[in-house]
């Protein structure tokens, strides 16, 4: 028997995408912005049509939050109808973003006899349900944002029998004891004996074959970088023989590291830089996106660290706009190189530099940073730093204090080196 299935989850219906306020964009693409969700969305419903798709399993947080606008509603509302009308089985669970108490019966009033199962809404809120006597799904919906017990109590283990079974879950895979939102073992579920587990709630797609998450149909930030789709399987004789993502992002966040230690001069790192870039985009697989953005991370030891200024990322941004025609917009710019300097010979220099050397790289930069922190206490409080976001923003100050102290030790010290010969 061979069937195939689509595993979908995390669309968040509502959600805006971060920081958009930072980027110059014309009018075409805050269109794209605007209609992402909603033109991935209708990608994965017009693939799931002309494949003929058996079912659909979609893992929790269909919407962003409990309260959704209008819009987000009939997307969802019209696309389910397209599948239910097409013959094609969905089986959709509630999460942590959207619990039972999302969805209005009244607005989704699909009846029990319908292709769509909304897992609480017009079925119990866990369940067993059987699709053309191959398959099982075992399936499990938030009642509230986060889950007071455990939902596995609710699934049975697979039988001795001829039938797929599929684990339908919104978890936190291998996480913390303490998340609110179902940390499961993969020792756990492996033990429940299924075919495949359609998890949702992790927005990067995995690459078990079995316990999977399929990720978010649409990266929203910086953090979400990659391809974003939805999972692809297909069954033989009880057997996964296919399991690929698809891609259907619309606008694609990417993390690019460039070593530019090869360039002699800033106008060589400039065109360096450019190449690399252009490389990239080349060479990217699944381009199937229409707007790339591009987080560039520089790299390397370098002779011309001071020349690395504001004025030089502004006009290498400028080159990219007009060398991509708008396509690729390059969202941040971080400076990771250093200063190339002679470290034997700074250590061991009784003048001016080597004292700025020998400050700099002991725990003085660190303590000053810290000490300079926390003066700013009151102030960073009310920005409601998290503890992680407060340590990145001091490796990030002392690492420049640093860079800027070393860069100038290296550069008295070629200096006076020169005025004595």
């Amino acid at each position: 028997m061979a069937f195939s299935f689509i595993h979908i989850s995390d669309i968040h219906l509502g959600r805006a995408f971060s920081n958009l306020s930072t980027y110059s964009f014309d009018e075409s693409i805050k269109s794209l912005y605007e209609n992402a969700v909603e033109v991935a969305f209708n990608n994965f419903i017009n693939f799931a049509i002309e494949k003929n798709i058996d079912f659909v399993l979609i893992s929790g947080d269909t919407f962003d939050n409990t309260a959704q606008d209008f819009k987000s509603k009939l997307i969802l509302k019209e696309g389910l109808k397209k599948l239910d009308l097409a013959g094609i089985k969905v089986f959709l669970i509630c999460g942590n973003h959207d619990p039972i108490l999302a969805y209005n019966k009244i607005t989704f009033n699909f009846d029990e006899n319908s292709n769509i199962k909304i897992v609480g809404i017009n079925t119990p809120e866990y369940g067993q349900f059987e699709v053309n006597d191959f398959a099982i799904i075992h399936a499990f919906s938030y009642k509230e944002n986060h889950i007071k017990e455990n939902p596995l109590q609710y699934f049975e283990r697979a039988k001795a029998n001829d039938k797929f079974n599929i684990g339908l879950l919104h978890c936190d895979l291998n996480a913390d004891k303490a998340s609110p939102y179902f940390p499961v073992s993969t020792t756990e579920l492996n033990e429940f004996n299924y075919d495949y587990w359609a998890l949702g709630h992790i927005h990067i797609p995995s690459d078990n074959e079995k316990i999977g998450y399929a990720g978010t149909i649409q990266g929203r930030n910086t953090k979400e970088i990659g391809a974003h789709g939805f999972k692809y399987i297909v069954v033989e004789n009880n057997n996964i023989v296919q399991n690929i993502l698809i891609p259907i992002d619309v606008i694609r966040y990417e993390n690019f590291e460039i070593n530019i230690t090869q360039a002699e001069e800033s106008t060589t790192a400039f065109d360096l830089i450019l190449q690399n870039i252009t490389s990239f985009i080349e060479t990217e697989q699944n381009k199937n996106y229409k707007l790339l953005l591009l987080k560039v991370i520089l790299t390397g030891s370098i002779g011309f660290y001071s020349e690395l200024t504001q004025s030089f990322f502004d006009t290498l941004n400028e080159r990219i706009k007009e060398n991509f025609n708008n396509l690729l917009y390059v969202s941040e710019i971080i400076n990771n190189t250093q200063p190339k300097i002679n470290t034997n010979v700074l250590k061991e220099d009784d003048g001016i530099s080597g004292e700025i050397y020998r400050t700099i790289t002991e725990e003085n930069a660190t303590m000053a940073v810290n000490t300079s922190l926390e003066e700013f206490k009151n102030i960073l409080n009310h920005c409601n730093f998290s503890d992680s976001e407060l340590n990145e923003l001091k490796e990030k100050i002392t690492k420049k204090v640093k860079d800027k102290c070393l860069n100038l030790a290296n550069n008295v010290y070629y200096n006076e080196e020169r005025m004595e010969k």
